[in-house]
């Protein structure tokens, strides 16, 4: 078996910094470290190449530049210092979403490549896995940086394809989901301190119906703020639901596509257990989002119920104040009945008295004017003129009045008794002629 050691360092970007990979690429090469393309080296030689290289792979959001340093009498540390003094040159730790060192062995043994990731990193192992021909080891992250001890039995086609492809690939995919799964980290916390204020809120409201002691159009006039607030809160709970089921489904996403690659990849033999110590923080980020999910679904509800209760109080107090309207609106039309009876009645007594006051000047006012005529004539018919021209008089008079102040309507009534007074007048003044006149001669 070749006594192979192993230095490998992943450096992740973000997709859209392709040129930014690029450029340190370049330095790399113009380093000494030759480009390889990837996968051909595996597919195309059986042979171990040995000495510094570099390649860079593509997954769907980011972007693995990954450095190789490989031979029998390779020096750890010496390895590690040159990659320091190159990365102070030319590389952007700001641009990085992350970085990952290797190192791998098939001459020490499993302890001692422990203590020398332990001696770089100070970090404990965070979980094991098996490998097919070998073991593997990640530490807990310092920062961005990860750190692998890799110990094989043979470093064939096999284990290269993990370390060089695989691997990089697989920790690329665990970035993004421990980003998206950061990113809903954070996003709950502030959606649950938000929910707290609602509810908190909320609280408050429906303890003020309980001591609310005001006006009833001060309490409609609160009540109706309470519904507008509890409909912006009602708003922004179903959005926060959105968003948190938004965040779910893309972290199911993303942790089932790392799955994926781990359970697929060849190199690797992975267990049950294993794989639940791999996934279980993800699993439990997931957890408290559908807990978080629940409680928001909850609180969503308690709002619409409160809403449904402050409208139903508005609805109470508006049938209450309508019923006290009606009765208002009850008295002062009896009032308005009872004003109007007693309108007519003085309506009736004045137009009697002026009917009265009317034929007693008009008929002392056509004795004195024409008392020989006046004379000759019998005095029921006298009676009947009297009263005939003192009642179309006085209806006559109301009418026009009706009329003046906007009933135009009455011009027909206006006209039917305007003609019999007209010819009453007439009758009168012929017959006071012809009579007088007959008397004299």
């Amino acid at each position: 078996m070749p006594e192979i050691t192993g230095l490998f360092r992943y450096y992740f970007y973000l997709s859209e910094d392709t040129d930014k990979l690029q450029q340190v690429r370049d330095r790399f090469n113009s380093a000494g470290f030759q480009y390889l393309a990837p996968e051909t080296t595996i597919r195309d030689q059986d042979e171990i190449p040995e000495g510094n290289f570099c390649c860079d792979l593509e997954q769907e959001k980011s972007r693995i530049l990954v450095i190789q340093m490989v031979g029998k009498g390779l020096s750890i540390l010496e390895s590690l210092g040159r990659l320091a003094e190159l990365e102070t040159s030319f590389l952007n730790q700001d641009d990085l979403l992350g970085q990952t060192t290797v190192l791998l062995s098939t001459v020490l043994t499993w302890p001692d490549l422990i203590d020398n990731i332990k001696s770089l990193s100070n970090r404990r192992v965070e979980y094991h896995i098996p490998l097919q021909a070998g073991q593997m080891a990640r530490f807990v992250p310092a920062s961005h940086h990860v750190y692998y001890a890799c110990q094989l039995e043979t470093y064939d086609r096999s284990a290269r394809r993990l370390i060089e492809f695989g691997l990089p690939l697989i920790e690329a995919r665990y970035i993004e989901t421990r980003m998206i799964s950061n990113l809903m980290r954070d996003r709950s916390s502030l959606i649950e301190q938000e929910r707290a204020e609602l509810d908190r809120k909320l609280s408050r409201i429906l303890h003020s119906h309980l001591v609310s002691a005001q006006s009833g159009l001060k309490q409609v006039e609160e009540l109706e703020e309470q519904i507008q607030e509890l409909s912006l809160a009602y708003g922004m709970i179903a959005g926060n639901i959105g968003i948190v089921g938004e965040g779910r489904h893309r972290l199911e996403g993303s942790l089932k596509s790392f799955m994926s690659l781990l359970r697929t990849e060849p190199a690797l033999k992975l267990d049950q257990d294993t794989a639940d110590i791999i996934s279980r923080p993800l699993l439990n980020r997931l957890e408290s989002m559908a807990d978080l999910n629940e409680m928001l679904k909850n609180s969503r509800d308690s709002h619409q119920a409160a809403i449904d209760v402050v409208r139903s109080r508005i609805d109470i107090m508006n049938s209450r104040a309508n019923i006290s309207t009606q009765e208002k609106i009850r008295n002062l039309m009896e009032l308005n009945t009872s004003m109007q009876k007693q309108s007519l009645a003085f309506q009736f007594a004045a137009g009697l008295i002026e009917f009265i006051v009317l034929a007693y000047y008009s008929h002392s006012l056509w004795k004195n004017l024409a008392y020989n005529a006046y004379s000759n004539i019998p005095p029921l018919v006298q009676l009947i003129m009297v009263i005939l021209f003192s009642g179309l008089t006085t209806y006559l008079t109301h009418i026009v009045a009706e009329y003046v102040q906007g009933d135009t309507h009455l011009k027909k009534k206006i006209l039917l008794a305007g003609i019999p007074l007209l010819l009453v007048l007439l009758v009168i003044f012929i017959g006071t002629i012809l009579l007088g006149g007959g008397h004299a001669h």
